[in-house]
């Protein structure tokens, strides 16, 4: 039985191939573009969503206001925090502690890495993110100086060596040089769907060996993230607000002498790579809204794909009315013919989701590259998704297959066999389904010019320093090559070639966030503001570089006495000054010592235009920073130029790697996640316009063919050709109206409450009302228009002959 609906359905499918042809390509395309989505939707939705403890996971998140006026929304927050809200509160069962140690040098003799996936943690941590250990043990992490390290790191560094109890020297600024560590354990390679993917973890007693135990209790050093495990079925909304009194409780008198408040909250472990509302972050996720988004635009391909389907199905009808009558008389039920039909569609859609499957798991590496999605290649292994695979088809057929099934098998017999049963064009090109799938794709189009207008409104954006025809070159290897003064040297050697204008060095780049974060800087004589201010360590010559405005005052004295600081407007107004000229001379008391203001530089983004602006404190540091930025005279040859550039290090450097990147470039990776969205959409686009253009020609087609007679008749009793273009035309007028009516008011509310996530945004000009409606019209009649001109120009005599 299933076997004869089989052989007949494929006959069907080569009988009308371009029917089909048009049917399966669009399936495929729109198919493989929802694919895609699901997948990247699905991971990054998965970021430990997986871990043993997940449920009971929450970090702690610190809000900081001044005078009512919310100052910052942190992901970090002081070390005493954890310690006070277990002792207090019998829901925290357990917490830990994390910070962020930045790049390193980690290596043993001449086998060295440079990694900057490094965290100093706790022995909870372990338990918290299931750090699966094979070989040591946890224990040590109670000691100083201990490390564990990553399988892969691990193998990088000491190759088949046994690496327990080795020594490893790790060199970073935050030690001021090198530090022997001893290994005390190695780890499983932690999967891709984690916020934070440690590759080294330094032990936490090893911060109580510089900074002394003390620093447990600090308010001022908020610089870690804290991490509670809660009593199961723990009410997260009522331990908020226990937690806010137990701050008030430890710390309340300090902040309201202070004039600031703190408040705190928490984001569940789960949610945090979907969360852009705190800064602080170390890695940038991808906001929830926005994978939303990504969902209804799935929903829209897959929408309009199926009534695509359903749209040709049933205008095909036309051509099937007989044989369905044919089939009826002979004895066919109508439940038979309906699984006839479903039969043609789950083939249809089998053809449709293989080719779908073979594009995006053949080619998934290369995708992944081209569209910048970021999938690990497990979560590109077809086998992963069979189950699912296989549900997505049988509900997809079935859908789309009923309709036409059901209609196509409700006309009568004698009606079908006469011819009777034609679907007249109201009926079926005139339908709510093509205006529905005409809809979706003036969405699509008007998403996809919101979301570039937003990117290049955004990277095109004044961002206070010039990043353009800089070139940064990284440290070279402290610990192999030696102590030593690296920036007299770099400038001594980079910055002697001619074209080469000026270097610089400094703790951060634009583009990089300043981990180095307190609000310990007030100036003297003043209590602190509460405000959370940035430190910058910065070379000579790095206002010259960047071409930063200094608003007052001047730059460092690099020979000049005592400690010299410079800052920012925002800083200005955090220290409660309302001039740039009344900070000059004025001294900046902060734990780290004394520092006199010399000059105030104007507001300029570390970060994207999307992060907000920081009070940064600059110091000057003549000694080795984790970044030269070179500034070149000309962008011309470049190629030998980086030669030059290259061999000089090489030379003066011999054993470290010459690693180097273009800042403006660098600068814009930071849009990584509006650029995704902007390939998506992109992709979506293509798609819509191709179901769309599928979707008219093969619905027009049909519908034209059974108006020949019609057509043909009217030609012949003097109709003239205009009048029979414009009586069938009219009515693609009606239907695109109700498209433009129906898709215009549902883009701008979707697409103005995207842009609400935006600090800084474009405003939806008269190019979103008329251009996609311009592009709609274009596809529309590029398509539509031709056929019916090719049916108004047919010879009638031709048509009745056969009549």
């Amino acid at each position: 039985m299933w076997k004869n609906d089989i052989k007949i359905a494929w006959r069907n499918l080569l009988k009308n191939r371009l029917d089909s042809l048009i049917n399966v390509g669009g399936l495929t395309i729109g198919f493989f573009a929802v694919f895609l989505i699901a997948l990247y939707v699905n991971f990054s939705r998965s970021y430990d969503k997986d871990l043993t403890l997940t449920d009971q996971l929450f970090r702690v998140n610190l809000n900081s206001q001044v005078s009512g006026k919310e100052m910052d929304k942190s992901a970090r927050t002081a070390p005493v925090m954890g310690m006070i809200f277990k002792e207090d509160l019998a829901e925290v069962e357990e917490f830990s502690r994390v910070i962020i140690m930045g790049e390193v040098i980690a290596g043993q003799a001449d086998s060295f890495v440079r990694e900057d996936q490094v965290f100093i943690a706790d022995e909870a941590y372990f338990d918290f993110f299931d750090i699966q250990l094979t070989q040591g043990s946890k224990e040590e992490i109670t000691q100083p100086l201990q490390v564990y390290l990553s399988k892969s790191i691990s193998e990088k560094i000491f190759g088949d060596k046994d690496p327990l109890g080795q020594n490893l020297d790790i060199n970073s600024t935050n030690f001021d040089g090198t530090v022997e560590f001893e290994v005390a354990g190695v780890y499983q390679d932690l999967p891709a769907n984690r916020h934070l993917r440690p590759e080294v973890l330094i032990s936490y007693a090893t911060l109580h060996h510089f900074l002394g135990p003390g620093i447990d209790n600090s308010y001022d050093w908020l610089n870690q993230y804290t991490y509670l495990k809660l009593a199961p079925g723990a009410n997260v909304e009522s331990l908020t607000d226990q937690l806010n009194a137990s701050l008030q409780t430890h710390h309340g008198e300090q902040l309201q002498a202070s004039g600031s408040e703190w408040d705190v909250d928490l984001i569940s472990v789960g949610d945090i790579h979907n969360s852009l509302a705190y800064s602080g972050e170390y890695n940038q996720g991808v906001d929830g809204k926005k994978l939303t988004y990504f969902v209804w635009i799935g929903f829209f391909v897959l929408m309009m794909v199926y009534l695509n389907s359903i749209n040709i199905a049933t205008s095909k009808g036309q051509n099937r009315s007989k044989e369905i009558g044919v089939r009826k008389v002979s004895g066919s039920s109508r439940i038979q013919l309906i699984r006839l039909f479903l039969t043609e569609s789950f083939l249809t859609h089998f053809i449709a989701i293989g080719i779908a499957c073979f594009l995006i798991f053949g080619f998934g590496d290369w995708i992944n590259q081209v569209l910048g999605l970021g999938l690990p290649t497990e979560n590109l292994q077809l086998s992963r998704y069979l189950g699912w695979i296989a549900s997505f088809w049988i509900l997809g057929s079935f859908i789309s297959g009923i309709y036409p099934a059901l209609l196509l098998t409700s006309f009568s017999p004698q009606k079908a066999i006469k011819g009777d049963s034609i679907l007249t064009f109201r009926q079926a090109f005139g339908s709510p389904l093509l205006v529905v799938q005409l809809i979706f794709c003036l969405v699509i189009l008007a998403g996809i010019l919101t979301t570039y207008k937003q990117i290049e409104f955004m990277r095109s954006r004044d961002l206070g320093l010039e990043l353009k025809g800089r070139i940064v070159v990284r440290s070279p290897m402290l610990f192999v090559d030696g102590s030593g003064n690296y920036q007299e040297k770099m400038k001594a050697t980079l910055g002697a070639l001619s074209e080469v204008q000026s270097i610089a060095a400094a703790n951060e780049i634009p583009g990089n966030e300043i981990y180095w974060k307190t609000e310990d800087f007030h100036l003297e004589g003043k209590e602190k503001s509460g405000v959370m201010f940035s430190m910058l360590s910065v070379g000579e010559e790095y206002f010259e570089l960047f071409d930063l405005d200094i608003l007052a005052g001047r730059q460092f004295n690099p020979v000049g006495e005592g400690e010299e600081a410079i800052i920012n407007q925002r800083a200005l107004a955090g220290l409660g000054l309302s001039k740039p000229e009344e900070a000059l001379g004025k001294k900046l008391i902060s734990g780290r010592g004394d520092a006199r203001i010399v000059g105030v530089v104007e507001d300029f983004y570390q970060e994207a235009v999307n992060s907000p602006l920081d009070p940064i404190v600059l110091n000057y540091s003549p000694g080795d920073l984790n970044y030269y930025v070179l500034k070149l005279s000309s962008l011309t040859e470049i190629g030998s130029l980086l030669q030059k550039i290259e061999n000089s290090f090489e030379k003066n450097f011999p054993q470290s790697p010459f690693e180097y990147f273009f800042l403006d470039e660098f600068f814009d990776k930071q849009y990584k996640a509006e650029i995704q969205f902007q390939k998506l959409f992109a992709l979506a686009s293509l798609v819509a316009i191709f179901i769309a253009v599928m979707g008219i020609f093969g619905v027009t087609s049909q519908v034209l063919l059974s108006r020949l007679k019609e057509v043909s008749i009217r030609k012949i009793l003097g109709a003239s050709s205009s009048s029979i273009l414009v009586m069938i035309s009219k009515d693609y007028v009606y239907w695109l109206g109700a498209c433009f009516v129906g898709g215009i008011p549902l883009s701008y509310f979707l697409f103005s409450e995207w842009l609400q996530e935006f600090p800084v945004r474009i405003e939806l000009g008269w190019w979103f009302y008329t251009l996609p409606v311009l592009s709609i019209l274009l596809i529309f009649f590029s398509t539509a228009l031709v056929l019916t001109i090719r049916t108004v120009f047919v010879n009638p005599a031709k048509i009745l002959k056969s009549e």
